[in-house]
């Protein structure tokens, strides 16, 4: 990232907010689609429209544009971390309170600062590690096991939280040299064809109306729109300006979920979100302290 870049943070807050209220809104229209539609099929709707989009550019820009960078097996594979996420994401808010979903997902920034530690070998102190215990804590009481069931949702969402971390990992690594439109289409391109290969699985297509297909195809506009923010909210700003503000789906997720699906997070819930949310912010602070201390250290790029 540039220093020029790098010195725009109002728009790469603007846009950050822009992209988490973008996906939250998204993550609605998903949890309505899966009454009518399997998941299998939200998910190839959601990248297809996505992909669709994005072709219509390559006769402007051409296929080079696309296609350019030395890390495209890199791209592919960190695409196939951000698929599975999203498929199993989809899944679990099909029958999962929104907040609860969410809440449980903002472990992916936790386990991120684990993995790096356990397979990157960066070092990684007390303090930290501290945070990532409590972060752990706030799960288990959000799903309070041997209290409560446990459900395949609940599952799901906890592989969310380690596919997306992953895949942060490896965007953490993959830099800024590649072009945007480049990393757009081969997310969309490994989903539509991850997608693809689960349809055996989804049953047959529902019978439904009009409405009900378009709103599929507003969830793969409005998740290429949320990751175009998110892409270019990471090139106007450093990440350690703009992570805290990925919270704001919390908000959003507890809003939508009481307004759209009356349901509200019960205190347990509260209190595990609570401590997630806590630590992962105490991690972003320890990590821009170290920063400052080691400022030859590279921003991360954009989580998509």
């Amino acid at each position: 990232m540039s220093g020029a870049q790098q010195h725009r943070p109002a728009l790469g807050i603007c846009l950050i907010v822009a992209g988490f209220t973008v996906f939250s809104g998204m993550d609605a229209l998903v949890k309505h689609s899966a009454q009518t539609f399997a998941i299998e099929h939200i998910t190839l709707i959601r990248y297809a429209a996505h992909l669709t989009l994005l072709l219509v550019f390559i006769p402007f820009v051409g296929i080079r544009a696309v296609l350019r960078g030395g890390k495209l097996g890199f791209l592919v594979i960190r695409g196939c971390f951000l698929f599975l996420a999203t498929v199993l994401f989809f899944g679990a808010i099909a029958s999962l309170p929104l907040a609860e979903a969410a809440a449980i997902s903002f472990l992916a920034p936790i386990l991120t600062v684990g993995l790096s530690a356990l397979i990157l070998k960066e070092p990684v102190g007390i303090r930290r590690w501290s945070a990532v215990a409590v972060g752990f804590l706030g799960v288990l009481i959000i799903l309070r096991p041997g209290l409560q069931a446990l459900t395949m949702a609940h599952l799901m969402v906890l592989g969310t939280a380690f596919c997306f971390s992953a895949f942060s990992l490896m965007t953490r690594h993959a830099g800024n040299e590649t072009p945007v439109l480049a990393t757009l289409f081969l997310t969309a391109a490994t989903g539509v064809a991850g997608s693809a290969a689960l349809l055996p699985f989804a049953g047959t297509w529902p019978v439904t109306s009009g409405s009900s297909w378009g709103i599929l195809v507003l969830i793969g506009l409005l998740a290429l729109l949320a990751e175009f923010c998110l892409v270019h909210a990471y090139r106007c700003a450093a990440e350690s300006l703009l992570a805290p503000f990925q919270y704001i789906q919390m908000l959003w997720a507890t809003l939508l979920g009481w307004a759209v699906f009356n349901s509200l997070p019960d205190f347990w819930t509260s209190i595990g979100a609570t401590l997630i949310v806590g630590a992962g912010l105490y991690i972003w602070l320890r990590e821009v302290r170290i920063r400052q201390v080691t400022p030859s250290e590279a921003p991360a790029s954009a989580p998509m």
